[in-house]
C-alpha cells in the first residue's frame, strides 16, 4: 500500500493497493515484469479477481476499524474488456460487505479515452453508489479534453513525467501549471504521482496541488507497516 497524502493536514486519504510477487527463488518481483506476461496469457483476469477480493476485504476491514481512507485498485484493459467484470466486482463488494465509498478504481488515461458506452454506464452506476473513479498516468497519452469533461471521474492522477523537470525547466512548469488548471477547472481533484523531492512538492503547491503520492513522502509498504504509519485511528480502536 502506498498513501496519497494531503500535505496540509499530513493525512493519508487513499491507499493505493499495489501487487508484488514474493517469488520463492528470487527477490521481490515487480509488476512491470509479471503483469505483461499475465496480460498476454490471460491470467491477468484471475490475478485481477484475486486482487479485487483482497482489496474489497481490506477496505471493509479498515472501515470497521475506523480508518476512513479509500483503497485504490488499478483496473486493466483486459479486465474491463470482460463482459462480467462489473458483476464480479459487485459480487466481491457484497461478499465482504465493502462500503462503496471505501473503494477507488484507477483507470489509465489511454483506456479512459477509449471506453465504450457499456463500460461508461457501469462506471456511472458505481460512482452513483459512492465508488470513486480516478484517471491514472494522466499526461502520458493524447487526451480528448472535451471527452474528459464527460467521463464519470472524481480525480485525475498526473503522471510523474509531467512533474519530473519542473524544478529546472520553465517550460515544464508552464505545462504542469496549465494541466493542473485545466483539471481543476473541470471540477476534478488533482493527485500528483511520482513526487521525489521537497522542491517539486513546494512548486506544485504554488500552482494549487494538495494531494501527493511518491517516494519523497512514502514508499509502498505491507499492510502492517502501512497501518503503523498511517492508520492511527484504526490502531487506537483496535487496542482501545
Amino acid at each position: 500500500f502506498q498513501p496519497q497524502m494531503e500535505v496540509a493536514t499530513g493525512r493519508a486519504v487513499t491507499a493505493e493497493a499495489l501487487v508484488r510477487w514474493a517469488h520463492p527463488e528470487r527477490d521481490l518481483v515487480m509488476p512491470g515484469f509479471f503483469v505483461p506476461v499475465a496480460e498476454e496469457s490471460g491470467v491477468i483476469v484471475a490475478l485481477g479477481d484475486w486482487i479485487m477480493g483482497r482489496v474489497c476485504e481490506t477496505a471493509a476491514r479498515w472501515h470497521r476499524l475506523g480508518l476512513h481512507q479509500r483503497v485504490a485498485i488499478n483496473i486493466s484493459t483486459r479486465e474491463l474488456g470482460q463482459g462480467d467484470f462489473f458483476l464480479r466486482l459487485r459480487h466481491a463488494m457484497a461478499t465482504h460487505a465493502t462500503p462503496p465509498a471505501t473503494l477507488e478504481l484507477e483507470i489509465s488515461e489511454s483506456l479512459a479515452m477509449e471506453m465504450d458506452e457499456r463500460v461508461l454506464s457501469q462506471l456511472r452506476a458505481l460512482r452513483a453508489d459512492g465508488v470513486s473513479i480516478a484517471i491514472d498516468d494522466f499526461g502520458t497519452g493524447y487526451s480528448n479534453l472535451s471527452r474528459l469533461k464527460d467521463l464519470p471521474v472524481d480525480r485525475v492522477k498526473i503522471d510523474r513525467s509531467l512533474v519530473r523537470d519542473i524544478t529546472i525547466s520553465a517550460e515544464a512548469r508552464t505545462i504542469c501549471s496549465a494541466v493542473v488548471g485545466l483539471i481543476q477547472g473541470l471540477g476534478l481533484e488533482v493527485v500528483v504521482e511520482g513526487v521525489e523531492s521537497q522542491e517539486q512538492m513546494d512548486m506544485l503547491r504554488i500552482v494549487g496541488c494538495t494531494l501527493f503520492q511518491g517516494y519523497h513522502l512514502a514508499r509502498p509498504a505491507p499492510e502492517e507497516a502501512y497501518l503503523r504509519a498511517y492508520g492511527a485511528s484504526a490502531q487506537t480502536r483496535r487496542h482501545g
